[in-house]
């Protein structure tokens, strides 16, 4: 195949994949490009009436020292989490926008939860905020996932995929 027709090709399978609607599957498969850790509920340490979760800790651009850090604390009876999320860049000369993305799975794969959030990390900064995030489906929780990236293409990057994972999640 020439060359011109090689790329036209690959012009036209990346423009029908642009042109592909976002969020169609269910937890992490709608988000492309995330470094993932996925636990299971139990695995969430029991006190009193509240689930607490394992940290997440990683990197979100591999070769520099900037870490996100999300502390997770469920009470299902009450329909709510506590979040807890931590930018930390270490780097004195590297500015980036980074996605850091939160679901909770029901046992048939179903988000029944998202957390999106883009913040802009400037050079050797730590940035912190508590976000509290409600749901009455909470009991049905079987699994949490949660992804983070650098998003090189800005703050608004994921913006439709997130908007796509709300509209699907029942009331």
């Amino acid at each position: 195949m020439p060359a011109c027709a090689a790329r036209l090709a690959l012009t036209l399978v990346a423009a029908c994949v642009g042109l592909a609607q976002p969020a169609q599957a269910e937890g992490r498969a709608d988000w492309r490009g995330y470094s993932w850790q996925r636990f299971d509920i139990t695995t969430c340490q029991s006190l009193k009436t509240d689930l607490v979760c394992p940290p997440y800790h990683q990197k979100w651009d591999w070769k520099r020292n900037q870490w996100v850090d999300l502390s997770l604390v469920i009470d299902a009876a009450a329909g709510q989490v506590q979040l807890t999320q931590q930018l930390t860049n270490r780097d004195p000369h590297d500015d980036d926008d980074v996605c850091v993305t939160l679901l909770l799975l029901d046992a048939a794969g179903r988000t029944i939860l998202a957390y999106h959030q883009n913040w802009h990390s400037l050079p050797g900064t730590v940035m912190q905020d508590d976000f509290t995030l409600r749901s009455g489906h909470l009991a049905d929780a079987v699994s949490v996932h949660i992804g983070s990236r650098q998003c090189r293409q800005g703050s608004h990057q994921d913006d439709a995929v997130y908007a796509g994972v709300l509209a699907r999640i029942r009331p």
